[in-house]
């Protein structure tokens, strides 16, 4: 209802609503993806690549957005190729997700853990390609009355100086900076929150809560101390995240001056394509109103994709049933059809 009357007010008052896609982990499947090789990993890839291209051009076709964002995981195993693989995907990449109108529409990559590492773990010469091919890691945006701010919090989160410096010279200068505008942090790793933490209805995974696990090269949410940092010095009206490849919406308390303190959801934004370990993947959209007549404000709104899954289990139960239909009226008709043999009239004029 909130979201209704909101609409309704910014539509009397005659502001123009600006649309931004967001899509997460699109994750081009490679051999680091599965225990596949050869005929089947290529037929897997296949059929991931077709649903991306759909889905991405239905995207553009139906919602129309003035901007997209990708919230990073591009590739699958990007930081493990070397240069000669890693341009060869990319190209792939790039044949999936082409823009239908690249001078009107800007397209904003974000560097994930898969593309370039994280933390300490950062691979120096994937992040160095990632510069070179896709462009920065860190970014500020202004459009719809909001600051949009695309941090690389993977980087963020080194011991290496040389490695986190830019990101934490964003982060100061934002917190330095009077802000003028309605902030939107984007992260590609989720925010910390206290676990068991219900991630609300939309979540498709078991136990409603996005887990607190580390392992190689990933990790499902920034350090506390990383996550207050944030919060403290960017103090953001809302926060956009990826990696979880599952919906999750949650509330994080952001201090504000005179002790206030404020609430800043987080929506963690579904995987898009349908071999990520979740059901039914999904994008997000974003619509943000600029302050003009009245205060700027924005929507967030899950946009759910086929069950792609689901889909190809019909084919083959279809495919098992009409075969054992086949099999049984070939027997049924083989039992049944006895042919009767008579003697010509020749024959029986010659016993004669």
């Amino acid at each position: 209802m909130r979201y209704n009357r909101l609409l309704v007010a910014y539509d009397e008052a005659g502001v123009a609503p600006v649309h931004v896609a967001l899509v997460a982990d699109p994750q081009i499947v490679d051999h680091y993806s599965y225990d596949q090789t050869g005929a089947l990993l290529r037929i897997t890839e296949f059929y991931t690549d077709i649903y991306l291209r759909k889905s991405y051009n239905v995207l553009q076709t139906i919602r129309h957005p003035e901007t997209i964002i990708f919230l990073g995981d591009l590739f699958d195993g990007g930081r493990e190729w070397e240069d000669e693989q890693w341009l060869e995907e990319h190209a792939r990449y790039k044949s999936i997700f082409r823009n239908r109108s690249p001078d009107t529409v800007p397209v904003y990559d974000m560097a994930g853990n898969h593309d370039i590492g994280i933390g300490n773990t950062v691979v120096g010469h994937a992040l160095d390609r990632y510069h070179k091919y896709i462009g920065p890691t860190n970014q500020v945006l202004h459009t719809g009355g909001h600051q949009i701010i695309l941090l690389d919090s993977l980087t963020l989160e080194s011991d290496t100086p040389a490695v986190s410096a830019a990101s934490r010279q964003l982060v100061e200068r934002l917190a330095n900076e009077t802000a003028d505008k309605p902030r939107l942090l984007f992260s590609h790793v989720p925010l910390w929150r206290p676990d068991g933490t219900d991630c609300g209805p939309l979540r498709q995974s078991p136990g409603g809560s996005l887990l607190n696990r580390r392992g190689y090269q990933f990790r499902d949410q920034l350090f506390q101390n990383t996550t207050s940092y944030l919060l403290d010095s960017i103090k953001p009206t809302a926060i956009f995240s990826g990696d979880d490849h599952d919906t999750c919406t949650i509330t994080h308390p952001v201090p504000a001056a005179g002790g206030i303190v404020k609430r800043a959801i987080e929506y963690t934004i579904g995987a898009f394509g349908w071999a990520s370990g979740v059901p039914i993947a999904s994008y997000g959209l974003l619509t943000l109103y600029p302050g003009q007549k009245l205060p700027a404000a924005h929507i967030v709104q899950n946009c759910f994709l086929p069950y792609q899954l689901g889909i190809y289990k019909v084919y083959g139960a279809s495919f098992i049933l009409s075969l054992v239909i086949v099999i049984a009226y070939c027997y049924r008709g083989s039992r049944s059809w006895h042919p009767v043999c008579k003697p010509s009239e020749d024959d029986l004029a010659s016993e004669i």
